[in-house]
């Protein structure tokens, strides 16, 4: 797997994991799963009245149970009480065939100590049984370990150096169309980004692959404003990302996640095609290096640098 293809991935995996939640969240942990332990992993869905017994997943050859929460939000006290009633529950079920129950979860960032301490109880409780999570971490290295080709079946198809350099035109201007309705920007700065920008705003090395990969095609955009028979096209297009941006950085999102969002701003409800994802790229990354998406670098001294 070249390094595109393996930041776009990873990139494409962090989306999925905080962005799914409920069913949909399950569903991807199955599809990883079935992927990983084909023949051996069993999806266990609700069926009539008996439901599903409080499984949702069965790894046969090594025994553990899994049971998946995804909520939008992680609730402490929610989440303790969800343990407390699936672990309680699948016992009578389910006792005689695990030696490993596993709490599976969506919290990117991890879970609070008293879920922790909660499933030690449980375990010090049942002599024999381990009780333990999964996450962020533990779904990652499950898929990565697959076959580029089964990685693809689960997250969709990859950008390729062929799919940036087809971009053209028409792919630009539908991701553009997206987000033109904005008033036209004042004053703002265009000096070109650093090439200290990406590590100032502790962005990933996926993300900042990612970005390189769309400076291929960014003097094409900036043609492509110069050229549009709307003079202002790409001043409103510069103010729209700065908005967005100034948005999510209010709510003290993570870096990857800000621009995880600017990505899904900029494609709209029309993203189709890897060529299509890669006219997004080649927008973020001249957006990137010419407007302020994401924090200046500064020097020592706490001014701006300049470049």
């Amino acid at each position: 797997m070249n390094d595109v293809r393996r930041s776009w991935y990873e990139f494409a995996f962090d989306k999925a994991f905080q962005t799914k939640n409920g069913s949909a969240f399950q569903e991807f942990f199955w599809d990883i799963m079935e992927m990983c332990h084909p023949g051996d992993f069993q999806r266990v869905k609700p069926w009539g009245q008996d439901g599903d017994m409080k499984n949702d997943g069965y790894l046969k050859s090594e025994r553990i149970l899994f049971q998946v929460y995804a909520p939008e939000k992680m609730v402490q006290e929610k989440a303790i009480s969800k343990i407390e009633t699936d672990f309680n529950g699948a016992l009578p079920h389910w006792k005689d065939y695990f030696d490993q129950w596993v709490f599976t979860h969506n919290a990117r960032y991890g879970l609070g100590a008293r879920i922790h301490r909660r499933l030690l109880e449980l375990e010090n409780d049942n002599l024999g049984l381990k009780c333990t999570t999964w996450g962020y971490s533990e779904l990652r290295n499950k898929l990565f370990n697959l076959r580029d080709i089964e990685i693809a079946s689960i997250l969709g198809p990859s950008l390729s150096l062929q799919d940036m350099l087809d971009t053209g035109y028409p792919e630009l201007k539908i991701i553009l169309d997206v987000i033109s309705a904005k008033e036209p920007m004042e004053n703002q700065d265009l000096r070109p980004v650093s090439n200290e920008k990406i590590s100032s705003n502790a962005l990933s090395p996926s993300v900042k692959e990612l970005i390189n990969f769309g400076r291929i095609k960014a003097p094409y955009v900036d043609r492509f404003f110069r050229e549009y028979h709307d003079p202002e096209y790409g001043d409103k297009i510069a103010k729209a990302f700065k908005d967005k941006y100034i948005e999510l950085r209010n709510q003290k999102l993570p870096p990857d996640t800000i621009f995880m969002m600017l990505e899904d701003f900029a494609a709209g409800p029309l993203r189709q095609p890897p060529k299509n994802e890669s006219a997004v790229l080649a927008v973020l990354s001249y957006l990137f290096e010419k407007c302020d998406i994401f924090e200046r670098p500064r020097m020592e001294d706490g001014h701006d640098s300049t470049y």
